[in-house]
């Protein structure tokens, strides 16, 4: 048990008596107050979770001395408070010695904690100081220790004392919402599942296209998009998650979403503006929305109808209503204009209010590239592509913070991420990747090995000189490590040095310089998923039915995850509704949703529940009968598009991301993909060939050999046969 576990109880109980105080003065008050109150109150709540930042298990800590850090992300630039952490752990010491738990914020240390049972609870809650972060992160740092003898010379390895850290683990803080000046700053506030709420269940075309191209840049951001439409008369909400305070149970609007825990139909327009004001405290609780007639005119009439119901509480609730409506409740009374991307307020939460039929602008303002120079409340935006890449290198620092210096003990590493639509096009794909790296020799005179991986694929590794001197390693990329969203991790490892047995482990610096870049190479974009994902970096289609439009928030979460699957954009696709029945007519490359074959022919069909793949007109590879909640994805048209095609009812919900790598099919479940082949390539011989790393001279050496045998034969034979001549001849002139 820690030994700070008795002063760590007060601590525990302080979110029990804040949610106690919380519950008494949602308990009191009037209309009037409570509608000051939310006016008053500027202050923005978020939580997180490890689990919503990608960790999938539990992360485990073991020997003498592990650490890890993890970055919590907070508003780039603008003060938090009341942030903690809720670490969630266990831990086992089946080697005894000394064990320490050090917890540390943007390295600073926080608590530490020393542990001397055989097994335990290593949770606990820790602050983190206040103030802002300009890099939009805080530094959660966490380090074990396990100390097993006190003599210097003494094996001091631990592998049975670990600690096991929970996905669980959350993270909390408020911010003020009045610090949200820039569009820049509010998308770095957004949740790890921001909510983008349209008009109502059916869409028009521009205002489908402008979601759909606002969920893909919040995908490729790592968002997990949640699309809301607003409920109208006669629908069904969830109120799960919606709490009215006490006060506001008197106006019809607010009692009738009192008090439920399942589905409930709207009876009004004032329960839908009910809803819009209880902002996080229901399920309307928006981040960003779509400016569309639609939806200004469904807003208006719920607050007007709501607004009504309020004046029956007299005219001090009046007041308080139109003072919170005109700073919480107008987001949209002025219309937005032409390609506008604009910041406000709705509901006391910042939200990011996007133009009808600006969704393209918008998609390259908000990516990566233009994002920081989002500098405005208020911005029109006339133009924001992404430059092609012409000179046939790509900086690694375009992609993260690559470059720099790192002090390691025993490993370092940096990551960086790249789509490959970002990168790729007009028939070129990264072919190399090179490194300029620099290390320092260790206490031994040694330096460090490298190691290079793409996406899990270790490409090449070397045992750098330590001699301080710029070195470049060149990797070749082979073209099955490559997928639409692809991962470079740099390694280095060094072997910790001790000359006495009583030094202390000393880091040394090691450098990846700014000039580390990746090679495009020329090429045939291929007939797979990957050469499919080049040609979709450039101008392309996206291919909807129209009845999708009728569904949008369900079609269009599904349409933003498999669009982001094969590293589509927002802003070089073009959208195109297709009507029942009718078979498109497209040029150039495309992604389709659940509409008829194009002109190139399918192997795939599909009927109901019933699958069926061939290879060719002949050969049926796959027919099968019964399937329900499938999504198949198939490279048509010759590399040209992919198209999506739903197996059954209904449409798989998938909650993870993922990407498609190989082959030219693939079956997707909840899970994901399922199965990716080469239907044309099943047992994948083509990519044993393709992968071989051997020279041309070592794969045909034997070849090489007996073509040189032949060469060197016929010459030997001609040299013979001359000389022979020569004779000849002299024979008959002597004679």
């Amino acid at each position: 048990m820690p030994t700070s576990h008795r002063a760590a109880r007060p601590r525990l109980l302080l979110p029990t008596v804040f949610c106690v105080l919380v519950s008494q003065v949602w308990a009191a008050g009037s209309p009037a107050e409570q509608f000051q109150e939310w006016t008053a109150d500027t202050w923005v709540n978020r939580q997180i979770s490890l689990a919503a930042l990608g960790l999938r298990s539990p992360v485990v800590l073991s020997g003498g001395d592990s650490r890890r850090e993890f970055f919590l992300p907070v508003p780039a630039g603008v003060p938090i408070d009341a942030a903690t952490v809720q670490i969630n752990a266990s831990y086992l010491r089946a080697d005894g010695g000394r064990s320490t738990l050090l917890l540390s914020a943007d390295d600073v240390p926080v608590t530490a904690n020393r542990y001397t049972d055989d097994k335990g609870d290593a949770s606990q809650r820790i602050d983190i100081a206040g103030g802002e972060r300009p890099n939009g992160f805080v530094r959660l740092g966490i380090g074990w220790s396990s100390v097993i003898s006190d003599l210097m010379c003494a094996d001091q390895r631990a592998p049975g004392n670990a600690l096991r850290l929970n996905p669980d683990s959350l993270f909390q803080y408020r911010y003020d919402r009045s610090a949200v000046r820039t569009l820049a700053t509010a998308w770095s506030a957004l949740p790890a599942t921001p909510v983008l709420l349209v008009s109502g269940k059916s869409l028009s075309p521009q205002a489908y296209d402008t979601a759909w191209r606002v969920g893909v840049t919040l995908e490729r951001a790592g968002k997990r998009v949640r699309i809301q439409a607003l409920p109208a008369v006669g629908t069904t909400v969830d109120l799960a998650t919606v709490r009215v305070p006490d006060s506001l149970r008197g106006i019809p609007a607010f009692a009738a979403l009192a008090g439920g825990s399942g589905s409930h139909r709207i009876a009004s327009a004032a329960e839908t503006g009910a809803l819009l004001a209880l902002g996080r405290n229901g399920p309307l609780g928006t981040d960003l929305l779509i400016d569309e007639p639609a939806l200004r005119t469904a807003m208006s009439q719920a607050l007007d109808a709501l607004g009504e119901q309020v004046r029956t509480s007299g005219e001090a609730a009046t007041a308080a209503w139109d003072e919170w409506r005109k700073h919480n409740g107008a987001p949209l009374d002025v219309p937005s204009r032409q390609d506008q991307v604009r910041l406000g307020v709705l509901a006391g939460n910042p939200v990011i209010i996007v133009a009808q039929g600006a969704g393209a602008r918008a998609a390259g303002l908000l990516g990566s590239l233009w994002r920081p120079a989002a500098l405005g409340r208020d911005l029109t935006v006339t133009s924001a592509n992404t430059p092609a890449v012409d000179n046939g290198s790509v900086l690694l620092d375009q992609f993260g913070a690559v470059s720099g210096t790192m002090d390691i003990i025993a490993r370092g590493e940096r990551v960086a991420a790249f789509d490959l639509g970002a990168v790729a096009g007009d028939g070129r794909y990264p072919s190399q990747l090179v490194l300029d790296v620099a290390s320092a020799p260790n206490a031994g005179g040694e330096g460090p090995v490298l190691s290079v991986l793409l996406n899990d694929y270790l490409l090449g590794a070397e045992k750098l000189e330590a001699n301080g001197n710029t070195r470049r390693l060149a990797v070749n990329i082979p073209r099955y490590a490559l997928a639409a969203r692809n991962e470079i991790r740099i390694v280095f490892l060094r072997q910790p040095t001790q000359i006495r047995c009583h030094d202390q482990p000393t880091p040394y610096p090691v450098s990846i310089q700014k000039s580390s870049h990746l090679r495009l190479g020329k090429g045939a974009p291929g007939d797979d998923f990957v050469g499919a994902s080049i040609g979709l970096a450039g101008d392309h289609a996206v291919l909807v039915p129209d009845t999708w439009l009728k569904d949008a928030p369900t079609s269009l979460a599904r349409m933003i995850r498999l669009s982001d699957a094969v590293g589509a954009t927002g802003e070089h696709a073009q959208l195109k509704v297709v009507a029942s029945g009718q078979k498109p007519d497209v040029s150039g490359h495309f992604i389709a949703f659940d509409v008829p074959s194009m002109s190139g022919g399918s192997e795939v069909a599909v009927d109901g529940g019933k699958l069926v793949l061939k290879r060719d007109s002949n050969t049926t590879l796959l027919n099968l009968s019964g399937l329900q909640r499938l999504t198949v994805a198939e490279v048509v048209d010759g590399g040209r598009g992919i198209a999506f095609r739903t197996v059954g009812s209904e449409a798989p919900d998938v909650p993870k991301p993922f990407r498609l790598a190989r082959g030219n099919f693939a079956v997707i479940d909840e899970g994901g993909p399922t199965l990716q082949i080469d239907t044309a390539d099943p047992t994948s011989a083509r990519l044993a060939d393709e992968g071989n790393p051997q020279s041309m001279w070592e794969r045909h050496m034997w070849a090489w050999l007996a073509l040189i045998g032949v060469i060197a034969f016929m010459l030997m034979a001609a040299r013979i046969a001359q000389v022979r001549r020569r004779r000849q001849d002299r024979a008959r002139v002597e004679s």
